[in-house]
């Protein structure tokens, strides 16, 4: 049983299936023979049990994929010894070589994990509404479906932001569950936020119909009786996100923790499991999107 300490606990056991997911994904895309995975910013805790902040400045996506054939001999070699995920980004754009050679990666991913039975989800089905319905019964509310949706938090932004600028590598947001996994350019997000409507009437409008979202999310901890936090998130519906493929196998277990104020906590695990692409996700991460490109829906 894993003994945490207030915050920490939670961030642990979060943490340890989003582990789950970095390697599932990294697995799945050095079997496809299109790509090599590579960690870079991987999660972890700090000694405390605290989530470790790392660099300030940027927030690193967890993933970096490059085409084989883009890579020397030496480049190649040269990743495949070198643990990304003990260097800062500081000292990766202070390196000639380094800056080079992460400059022919295709893109970086950014992995998140929900515990659902995805295509079981009441509104996984769920489209966007027509322009012309709205017209004929306008809404006064735009509520996400209860779906499988990719979960971004707005204050994420711009750290994930100025790591794309820093190292001209375009990221795409991958949000894994139970049966499928979906994925989004960090920059239809960052278009989205730049020219959201000041008009409540237009924010409706524009997220009923592109089917991307933006709420306030209140966060529980359970391992910290009243110490919940709200958010602003950016909710992107299946039908607005690329469907990176399916997953299959995935045993789901439970860890019990015990929390400062000595209360049992318990948090869903996910282990083991197969991710088998669909026919367009690696033809969408071979893309390579434009850094601001202004795409509404992937």
């Amino acid at each position: 049983m894993a003994k945490g300490k207030g915050r920490g606990l939670d961030f642990e056991h979060r943490f340890r299936t989003s582990r789950w997911a970095e390697d599932l994904l990294q697995d799945a895309l050095n079997r496809s023979g299109r790509f090599l995975c590579f960690k870079l910013g991987l999660s972890q805790v700090a000694v405390d049990n605290r989530p470790d902040p790392g660099d300030a400045t940027f927030k690193e996506p967890d993933l970096v994929i490059f085409h084989p054939q883009d890579l020397t001999g030496e480049e190649r070699q040269w990743l495949e010894q070198t643990d990304l995920t003990q260097m800062l980004p500081r000292n990766l754009l202070g390196d000639p070589f380094v800056r080079v050679l992460l400059a022919k990666a295709r893109c970086a991913i950014e992995v998140e994990f929900s515990p659902y039975k995805a295509s079981e989800m009441k509104d996984r089905a769920w489209i966007p509404k027509h322009p012309d319905d709205l017209l004929r019964r306008p809404r006064k509310h735009a509520n996400p479906p209860t779906a499988p949706n990719i979960w971004v938090k707005l204050e994420d932004l711009p750290r994930l932001r100025a790591w794309e600028r820093a190292f001209n590598i375009p990221i795409i947001v991958a949000h894994l569950f139970d049966q499928e996994a979906f994925a989004v350019p960090l920059a239809t997000l960052i278009h989205l936020e730049a020219h959201w409507p000041d008009s409540a009437e237009e924010a409706v409008h524009l997220q009923l119909t592109t089917g991307i979202f933006r709420k306030i999310q209140s966060y529980d901890r359970v391992d910290a009786q009243g110490a919940g936090e709200t958010k602003v998130v950016f909710v992107v519906s299946p039908a607005a996100a690329q469907l990176v493929g399916t997953l299959t196998g995935v045993a789901v277990t439970a860890q019990i923790g015990l929390s400062s104020s000595k209360k049992y906590v318990a948090h869903v695990l996910f282990q083991g499991g197969t991710l088998t692409f669909s026919d367009t996700f690696l033809d969408f991460l071979s893309a390579r999107h434009a850094l601001d490109s202004k795409p509404l829906t992937p």
